[in-house]
């Protein structure tokens, strides 16, 4: 959903504006349920720094360019290369030894570069001029979000998700809002919206924003990093369908087979091998 309503509104803002306004909204969600729930939560001095590097890069670098991939690309092409976050994710574990490459995954991972090109490789001049660069700013949000989904399962394990999401948020909207002020215009028109935009930033904000970030976070908590990048495997389902209703995109062949593809790789990379070897029998148990 937050992919077709950024397009939706992106037109009436700047992306560095829209960002710091929508996860700064955010923050004050989590951090006002931190401090009624538990109280503010002690870090130490070197977790704090860690976290906060990994609030720039899920609260800052992905907001950004997520924002500003969209001023260029359409949402069904946004969705699908957000939709192979966890081919990324798997990669970035592997290399951390963090999870481990699998052969399935091996596969996962050439099946959704295949996946991706069939669906990008669609002519979107017409409505989308400069959806290269715009999937080139999509890649690397991406990449800044595979990046916190990796390293952040211990902090969450310690210390909670609101605490670490809303630290990190809080991180993230600091660094987005002086950019804006240097960069953007958040005074001078760039959050000057009409009623339907007010309601698509509450929408961006809160369900999109504060909850979605709270649940991704416990998510983090209780799962592996690629099992919970597993879920944005919808993403371009509802994108493409919201795409199509409020942005008159049109939905081609080519987009719905990739979207079969990264889904099948996603699939994939989640499969585990069978442990049962030809010809061998378990003896009964006595």
């Amino acid at each position: 959903m937050t992919v077709a309503l950024t397009r939706l509104i992106i037109d009436q803002t700047d992306p560095l504006s829209l960002s710091f306004f929508r996860y700064g909204i955010a923050a004050l969600v989590l951090l006002g349920i931190m401090v009624a729930g538990r109280g503010i939560v002690r870090m130490t001095r070197r977790d704090t720094m860690m976290i906060s590097l990994l609030g720039v890069f899920m609260y800052a670098a992905f907001p950004y360019c997520m924002a500003r991939a969209l001023e260029d690309t359409t949402a069904a092409r946004g969705a699908l290369l957000f939709a192979v976050m966890p081919v990324i994710t798997i990669v970035l574990g592997a290399l951390f030894r963090i999870e481990r490459l699998t052969v399935l995954r091996c596969a996962a991972i050439v099946v959704a570069i295949a996946g991706v090109a069939t669906a990008l490789g669609e002519n979107d001049v017409a409505i989308a001029p400069d959806a290269l660069r715009g999937d080139g700013f999509m890649f690397l949000g991406i990449l800044s979000a595979s990046t916190f989904n990796v390293f952040s399962k211990r902090f969450l394990i310690r210390y909670g998700s609101v605490p670490v999401m809303g630290w990190a948020m809080l991180v993230g909207v600091t660094i987005l809002f002086l950019l804006a002020l240097a960069f953007g215009k958040p005074f001078s028109g760039s959050l000057d919206f009409d009623l339907q935009g007010w309601i698509v930033v509450f929408l961006l904000a809160v369900p999109g924003g504060a909850l979605m970030l709270f649940l991704w976070g416990r998510a983090l908590q209780l799962i592996t990093p690629t099992q919970a990048a597993i879920t944005v495997g919808l993403n371009p389902l509802t994108a493409i369908l919201l795409g199509a209703w409020l942005l008159s995109e049109p939905v081609t062949p080519n987009v719905l087979v990739g979207f079969v593809m990264i889904v099948a790789a996603i699939v994939l990379a989640n499969m585990k091998r069978p442990s049962f070897r030809f010809g061998s029998r378990r003896k009964p148990a006595r």
